[in-house]
């Protein structure tokens, strides 16, 4: 077992332990935010034939030149098939979406139509192609129109749903138990009785696993002094339906009944590390029963958090296919921080971008054990073992959180 390991060594250990899931067909609807398993083609063009792209009149390629005076012909209303092919001289009244006619080189909008005569009068030149959606235009029979390992968006299922497709195969989502320990901690929604107190650890990493793909399938609190048979039973009930096991609590010294790490090895746990060098979360560990990850958080809700993203967030997102390591990027802080040296820091910030440049801010309750500087996150920024002081306005290293937030809004 390693002891006090840096956060790329803990990276680089879970990313060859952690094993991709294999994949599974779901219906379109149950796909979005999905990871697709294989990449998916084209099954024809998109438009299948020219369509018109406004109301209005078709013209002839001979016609698009001013002065044409054109008798209007039939009225191709929506689903209409066009009977015969434009000739020079005739237009079609059609609609938006409607089959063009052979013939068609452009329309003019409704709108800008003019009648003389009881004609349509061409009184400016067309340009070629206006207001035509040409056949293929937007994809082209075989072309990938959904990448294996992209998530599933609104408008990923909206272009499948344009080619028929019903099902989609995609990685199975992540199914994650979670095992609270000690025995002050209660569920959030029970009123505390006298040294108790309400578990935030929970619905935080109930919100971040759903946040990041996976599902919870369990969240258990082991109140009492587990016995060896009583917390492997526990251990193995959540591996029966789970790929992934969090604890949280009991990962720094406390009572020896009450401790992570020897429940953890008494069960049958192949402990790889325990501690990193980084704050908060220091007391984090990790290791593996049979083949499933077991991940050993701190207790503080702010360090359970950090702990989350440097450990659990990548095993999830490995599981799904996708890159293990966090990306990071570079930010300007508006904020000083006056500590200095000593291991590794992840402050809670909040990115935005002003004026073009990306900035994040440091936000109050940096404490291991307060609350506060979670209510805002969407990063962390990462001072580096030995950091200098971060003066205002300096350049910092960030890894964002995954979220739906606009970062151009502060």
């Amino acid at each position: 077992m390693l002891t006090d390991v840096a956060v790329e060594e803990v990276w680089e250990i879970l990313h060859n332990v952690t094993v991709p899931l294999q994949p599974e067909s779901v219906l379109l609807m149950d796909s979005l935010n999905r990871i697709a398993a294989a990449d998916v083609a084209a099954t024809g063009d998109l438009p299948s034939c020219a369509q018109s792209a406004v109301d209005g009149f078709a013209v002839h390629r001979n016609d698009l030149n001013g002065g044409s005076k054109l008798l209007v012909g039939e009225e191709l209303g929506s689903g209409k098939i066009p009977s015969y092919p434009l000739n020079p001289g005739k237009t079609v009244k059609v609609v938006t979406g409607g089959v063009l006619p052979e013939g068609t080189a452009a329309v003019i909008p409704e709108e800008a139509a003019i009648f003389k005569d009881n004609c349509l009068l061409v009184k400016d030149e067309i340009t070629p192609g206006a207001n035509v959606k040409v056949q293929g235009e937007d994809f082209k029979k075989g072309e990938i129109i959904l990448r294996r390992q992209s998530r599933l968006t609104p408008g990923a299922l909206g272009a499948l749903a344009a080619f028929g497709q019903e099902t989609v195969l995609v990685n199975r989502c992540p199914s994650v138990a979670i095992i609270c320990l000690g025995p002050d901690i209660i569920p959030h929604y029970l009123m505390p009785a006298a040294g108790e107190i309400r578990d935030s650890n929970g619905p935080i990493l109930e919100s971040l696993i759903l946040q990041d793909g996976g599902k919870v399938v369990g969240l258990k609190y082991l109140r009492e002094a587990p016995t060896r048979d009583s917390f492997k039973t526990t251990i193995e009930e959540m591996f029966e339906k789970a790929d992934l096991v969090i604890t949280t609590g009991g990962t720094a010294l406390g009572e020896p009944d009450h401790q992570a790490l020897p429940l953890l090895c008494e069960m049958g746990v192949n402990i790889l590390f325990w501690g990193i060098q980084a704050k908060p979360g220091s007391h984090s560990g990790g290791g593996l029963w049979g083949s499933k990850p077991v991940l050993a958080l701190s207790g503080n809700p702010s360090a359970c958090t950090v702990g989350y993203h440097l450990l659990v967030s990548p095993v999830l997102r490995q599981m799904q296919g996708l890159a293990f390591a966090p990306e990071t990027t570079a930010a300007l802080c508006v904020d000083k921080y006056h500590k200095n040296g000593g291991i590794r820091r992840f402050l809670r910030g909040r990115m935005f971008v002003e004026e073009g440049v990306g900035k994040v801010r440091i936000l109050p309750g940096q404490k291991s054990t307060m609350l506060r500087s979670l209510l805002n996150y969407n990063s962390l920024i990462d001072l580096r073992a030995g950091h200098p002081p971060v003066e205002e306005n300096s350049m910092v290293s960030v890894i964002p959180i995954n979220n739906t937030e606009n970062i151009f809004k502060f």
